[in-house]
């Protein structure tokens, strides 16, 4: 799993209409954060039940295991505010350091006035 946040949208690939990771990495547009629950399952599943389906739900993205999808200054916004309301309450220590690191990440998107990639 991976998320990117785009420090810029001058010059970067484009997939479609939506921006693309410029290759290699790293690139001073773009700042990248891998995690990873391993090979428990059971934690991959738990994951789906606490984050993909429900900003799936709120966002209308298309997030799946394997999947990327691109979240513009909107739907960053209606993230932001999830994990805000997600990480005051308890939350698994297996998941705190992704939502943490995308609350970062989606604050950041919106001042930027750019987005992120996030790849579950």
């Amino acid at each position: 799993m991976w998320f990117v946040l785009f420090k810029t949208l001058e010059g970067v690939p484009y997939y479609g209409d939506e921006p693309d990771v410029p290759e290699p990495l790293p690139d001073p547009r773009v700042e990248k954060y891998d995690f990873d629950f391993g090979a428990n399952l059971e934690i991959w599943h738990q994951f789906k039940d606490d984050f993909v389906n429900p900003v799936n739900d709120l966002c209308g993205s298309l997030l799946d295991f394997g999947d990327c999808d691109y979240f513009d200054i909107e739907k960053c916004a209606k993230l932001k505010n999830w994990l805000e309301e997600r990480l005051a309450v308890n939350v698994s220590d297996s998941f705190r350091p992704a939502y943490e690191k995308l609350l970062d990440y989606s604050s950041r998107a919106i001042v930027l006035k750019t987005g992120i990639l996030v790849q579950v």
